[in-house]
């Protein structure tokens, strides 16, 4: 019969502990947002943040206008979930980044059909990723609508 023994000191099990924490976190906290289906979309540096509002259609001015850190509430309720159906509605997965740091880029766009002036693009970025965005209207009779160029009709 063969008997082992094992000693543990106390110093040793709290290290492999938080080891064991920070692989964890690491895990959930690296990839950014998580749980989208959609393929995500990158938009971390300024260059991929233009190319993907030019290729909507949208001329913006090259330099943001204001860029802001926030972060999202844990639960989003009132205008924040009526704000993560739209950008659900668009595919984009800003609700899976609740409770998480974001960024919003917001740029002047310079080319919504019949309004020449006061017209700003949004973008949120959770991590690398594209998780939102918007096209507002500011102003007397303004709007808030989704990124996509609108369809201009034929006369």
């Amino acid at each position: 019969m063969f008997v082992y023994h094992f000693r543990l000191r106390k110093r040793a099990l709290a290290a492999g502990a938080a080891a064991i924490v920070l692989v964890i976190a690491l895990a959930v906290l690296l990839p950014g947002c998580r749980g989208s289906d959609a393929a995500p979309i990158a938009a971390g540096t300024a260059e991929q943040r233009l190319a993907y509002l030019t290729g909507l259609g949208w001329a913006v001015d090259a330099e943001p206008v204001e860029t802001l850190d926030l972060q999202l509430p844990e639960r989003l309720e009132g205008e924040w979930a009526d704000y993560a159906k739209l950008q659900s509605e668009q595919g984009l997965p800003f609700a899976d980044c609740a409770g998480q740091p974001v960024r919003r880029y917001t740029y002047t766009v310079t080319n919504y059909p019949g309004i020449e002036k006061g017209v700003q693009a949004n973008l949120f970025i959770c991590g690398e990723q594209l998780i939102g965005g918007d096209i507002i209207v500011l102003g007397e009779g303004g709007f808030q609508t989704g990124l996509a160029f609108p369809k201009q009709e034929k006369t």
